[in-house]
């Protein structure tokens, strides 16, 4: 359970995993294929004894930098941002790329990971939408009954 067996290709997609990112956009960031992604994965968990690859990325963490606190601060809340890899063809320089976590729309961007709205966010996206649906339905049933009543004021 050492990291000195874990490849450095290994290492990088366990560490993209924690900024957090799924196979599919590590592979995009690491310009690799998805599978050959989760083979990575799946040898680093092999190697660490994890039965899964978020388990093995906090375990990797854990083992390069055991002084280091963990993606939350002391009020339990995500950090305002995150650090990432910037990734080139050579894998032995690695400049850091901050992504800032400020927006609050529901959509994936890219540098942008895909779940890091807040608990109150996620409760209101859906009363938000469904508003936004509700004062749709009623101007297109206005908009029709309008055109209905000039249809029968016409046809007279």
């Amino acid at each position: 359970m050492t990291i000195e067996q874990l490849t450095p290709r290994e290492k990088e997609c366990l560490r993209l995993l924690l900024t957090p990112m799924r196979a599919k956009e590590v592979a995009r960031t690491t310009g690799l294929s998805v599978n050959t992604v989760n083979e990575h994965l799946k040898s680093a968990r092999r190697k660490l004894g994890t039965s899964d690859s978020w388990s093995a990325a906090q375990l990797l963490r854990a083992l390069e930098n055991p002084t280091k606190s963990s993606d939350t601060n002391k009020s339990g809340s995500p950090r305002p941002s995150i650090v990432t890899q910037n990734h080139s063809t050579d894998t032995s320089a690695f400049e850091p790329v901050v992504v800032e976590r400020s927006s609050v729309l529901p959509f994936a961007k890219k540098g942008r990971p895909w779940n890091d709205l807040s608990f109150g966010w996620r409760l209101a996206w859906p009363f938000l939408l469904f508003g936004v649906i509700a004062i749709g339905a009623g101007a297109i049933m206005a908009v029709a009954s309008e055109l209905s009543q000039l249809t029968i004021a016409l046809t007279r």
